[in-house]
Formats: structure tokens, C-alpha cells, sequence
């Protein structure tokens, strides 16, 4: 099987000179790097943290990237065009990395069980179902930025982004979120889990035992849940489980992926919206003044730093993208944060823009495989982002403590794991 997903020729791509290696482009740590960026990497060494300098220079020099890793090559792609026709044949570039699936993950089925099981929980995040938990959202946000005000700042993700977005997903699933250091500490682990086992991830080494932990403290939810005949999505899955629609497996890492999936990517996003305005202060002034651009605001931040940094696929067919053939049974990690900034899509992608037009962008992804909870991402981050404008006069950057990223593991996501500001409120 060959798909051409874009013409190009050997002189625009120098990963489609023949290698060393039978004809295969060579790999990342064989190219010249420009002076101060390392070669890409599998997996995260410390600095790929904020990889837009590489992402530039991939879709410039090597679209199609492969890189080394002892349990096989990966191959990178980083183009726009190239990103989202891969993202529309799944039949070429499979989900189903791993078989059997370990894990009741919606990012690692295809058809028919994709679908089966996103039905399970689709009319959940329905806009107008996510629309009832904007009164709450905007309740937990000001009591937070309180928090934060009168601390004359604090780090946005700690202090506001890791507890609204851990509040809202779990009222929505009805999962009690009280000790928000354990349940961010299972979620993380699960993550760390999912990723050793789907994505060669080094995984933590104690990630196994707390997502089980992770799983029996939310089976026994879904049983109170059941007994309740609670409606929230919790209730919901947990109904499907005793009706025998669902296994118990099925229904416990279900549960685990809606939670786990529908705080992480929020809260780097929520983080991501104090750094934006943080560079251009003159935004806090323009929501202020019209809160309806909030909605700009935020899908021109999932575009210019959307949280899904790297998506995996396995090809069923040997197939061409950019010039380059790559073979059947390839791992491929499509790079959807770097096609957002591809200027040949997006005129200066490079630069934070709310008036452009974002319209296609990927920021949540694309195809069958869309994200899910965007409707409840969008709701929390503009909520966020129209609070911020009106509370605040000043979001500065605190000097002293530097933005540590999120790093290591396989770099699913990627965004500032702490980000200390300096807040203000508007002078009188």
C-alpha cells in the first residue's frame, strides 16, 4: 500500500536524501542541527520541553523525521497537510499501536470499538450538556484567583490551572476530588502507565501499582454511583458496566481515561493562557473591554500552544508522505503543535494572533479521533481567560522562578508544569 500524502522534492527535505541504511532517510542524530538545538528525541532528555525551535525546523529541513529508539524507529511528522491527512486515514495510520489493546483508552482503538466506546460517553461533552457546569466553573476560577491575588501572585499551574480543571472533570463524572494532591498524583501515574505500556515510555517505576490503586478506588465510585442511580458520567458508565454493556475492566479504565484526559491537557492549556497574556499585556486590556474575544483567545492559544504535542500511530501499509516512503508497521508520532505553526497554513504562524483566522487548526485534533472534551477545554479555558481580563490588571512573568516544563516520559503533552506570575489588580 502507498499513499502520497504530499509531493516534495529531495532538495525542500533533508530527511528524504537515501540514508545509509537501505535507502531509509537518515536518523535525527545524523543531521546538522542548527548551533543551540539538540537532535530531536524519542523521549525527552530536558530539552524538548518548549520544541517549537525544532517543530520550525523540521517542517523546514525534515519533515518526515526518524529518530532512534532501542525498541524501534520512530518517525516524526511535523508538516500541516501532511499532519491532518494522516489524521483522516486511519485506515493507513492505525491507532491500535498496541494489540491486544492493554488499556480501555479511546486514543489507542479504532473501528468498530472507537466507536462503541466513545458513544459511551459522547453526549456527555455535547456543548450543550458541558453548558450547565459554567456557573460552577466560574465559581471554583474566582475562588482561586482570589487565592492567587492575595498572594500578590503564585504559580498558575499549582495554584489555578491543576485544581479548576480537577474540580470540573470531576464533577462531571461525580468522583470525589477532595484530596487533589492523590487524585493528581493517580492520574499522573496512570498516565505514566498508559505511556510505558502504549508508547515505550520509561514509565516511574511505581506508575502499575497506583493505577490499580487509581482503578479500585473508582470502581468502588461507580458502585455508589450505580446505587444512587447518579446521572453524571460517572453514573453513566458505571450503568453500562451493570447492565453488562461494558466489562468491569472496560468501565473502570474508562472512567480512569475520561478523568485523567479531561483535567491534563486543560490545565496546561489554563496555564498556557496567564504566559500568553503575560507577553502581550494589551490582550488583558481588549478582553476587558470585549469579553466576547475571549472565544479568539482561545482558539488561537490551542492553536499556537495547544497542550497534544505528539499522536501515535502505526502504519498499516508502507505509504509516502513528504517524499519519504515509510514501511509498513512503522511507529509514527504526528505533530499536530507543530503543524499549527505552519506558516503554509497559517500566514506568521509563529506569532500569537487572535484576529487570524483558526479556523481547521489541531489543537484538538482532528478526524474520527477529535478530542472528546474540547467543548469542556474551551468552556474552562474561557471562563478563565474572560476572569483573568477582568480581575487583573498586570500578569508578569516572576523572574526569580524560571517556567519548568513538563518533560521526560513520551511528551503526549507538553506545556509548563510550573509557572510562576506576579499578579495585579487594575489601578483605580
Amino acid at each position: 500500500m502507498s499513499l502520497t500524502v504530499t509531493e516534495s522534492s529531495a532538495a525542500d527535505s533533508a530527511v528524504s536524501r537515501p540514508g545509509p541504511d537501505g535507502g531509509l532517510p537518515p536518523y535525527s542524530h545524523e543531521l546538522t542541527w542548527p548551533e543551540g538545538l539538540e537532535p530531536f528525541k524519542v523521549v525527552d532528555d530536558g530539552s524538548q520541553g518548549d520544541p517549537y525551535a525544532h517543530y520550525a525546523w523540521m517542517r523546514q529541513n525534515a519533515p518526515v523525521l526518524r529518530a532512534y529508539s532501542p525498541v524501534s524507529d520512530v518517525w516524526f511528522i511535523s508538516r500541516y497537510e501532511d499532519v491532518r491527512k494522516a489524521m483522516r486515514a486511519p485506515k493507513i495510520f492505525s491507532s491500535q499501536v498496541v494489540d491486544p489493546v492493554p488499556l480501555t483508552f479511546l486514543t489507542l482503538f479504532d473501528a468498530p470499538n472507537h466507536i462503541r466506546l466513545r458513544q459511551v460517553v459522547a453526549q456527555a461533552f455535547i456543548p450543550k450538556a458541558i453548558a450547565k457546569f459554567e456557573e460552577r466553573v466560574r465559581e471554583n476560577a474566582n475562588i482561586y484567583l482570589d487565592r492567587m491575588i492575595g498572594a500578590g501572585g503564585g504559580d498558575a499551574v499549582d495554584d489555578f490551572a491543576i485544581p479548576l480543571s480537577m474540580s470540573t472533570i470531576s464533577a462531571l463524572l461525580d468522583v470525589p476530588a477532595g484530596d487533589f494532591e492523590k487524585m493528581k498524583f493517580w492520574s499522573d501515574e496512570t498516565f505514566s502507565y498508559f505511556g510505558r505500556l502504549a508508547r515505550n515510555a520509561p514509565g516511574t517505576g511505581t506508575d502499575e501499582q497506583s493505577t490499580f490503586e487509581f482503578f479500585a478506588y473508582l470502581k468502588e465510585t461507580m458502585e455508589r454511583l450505580y446505587a444512587e442511580g447518579n446521572d453524571s458520567v460517572g453514573g453513566h458508565i458505571a450503568r453500562m458496566w451493570k447492565e453488562g454493556l461494558l466489562s468491569e475492566k472496560e468501565a473502570k479504565e474508562l472512567c480512569a481515561f475520561v478523568f485523567v484526559a479531561g483535567h491534563d491537557t486543560t490545565t496546561i492549556l489554563l496555564a498556557n493562557a496567564f504566559r500568553i497574556y503575560g507577553e502581550q499585556p494589551h490582550l488583558l486590556a481588549r478582553i476587558r473591554q470585549d469579553p466576547e474575544d475571549a472565544n479568539l483567545f482561545v482558539e488561537e492559544l490551542a492553536r499556537f500552544r495547544g497542550t497534544v504535542q505528539r499522536v501515535s500511530r502505526i502504519t498499516t501499509g508502507e505509504v509516502e508522505v513528504a517524499g519519504v516512503r515509510i514501511p509498513r508497521g512503522a511507529v509514527v508520532r504526528l505533530l499536530p503543535a507543530a503543524a499549527n505553526r505552519d506558516s503554509a497554513k497559517y500566514p506568521d504562524g509563529e506569532k500569537f494572533d487572535i484576529d487570524r483566522d483558526t479556523s481547521g487548526h489541531l489543537g484538538f485534533g482532528h478526524g474520527v479521533h477529535s478530542c472528546l472534551g474540547s467543548p469542556l477545554a474551551r468552556l474552562e479555558t474561557r471562563v478563565a481567560v474572560e476572569l483573568l481580563a477582568a480581575r487583573l490588571g498586570s500578569i508578569v512573568p516572576d523572574q526569580d522562578k524560571p517556567i519548568e516544563y513538563v518533560r521526560g516520559n513520551n511528551l503526549t503533552n507538553s506545556g509548563p508544569e510550573h509557572l510562576h506570575v506576579l499578579l495585579e489588580k487594575p489601578h483605580a
